[in-house]
């Protein structure tokens, strides 16, 4: 059987996540396209708001 040549691997650094609020951009979007009140998701966004900072302030992906 032969073998697959291998290719080689590139190395890409790993990008860097801004501090930013997603929440006010998520509530429009549910207002708009669902016309749902958006104050009744606050503790999800918050609990997906703490999540989003967890990851990227992570060094490397071990």
């Amino acid at each position: 059987m032969e073998a697959v040549p291998r290719m080689p691997m590139i190395w890409l650094d790993l990008k860097e996540a801004g501090d930013f609020l997603f929440q006010p951009a998520v509530k429009k979007f549910v207002l708009k396209n669902y016309g749902e009140n958006p104050e009744a998701y606050n503790e999800e966004l918050k609990k997906l708001e703490l999540l989003r900072q967890d990851l990227s302030q992570q060094q490397t992906l071990n």
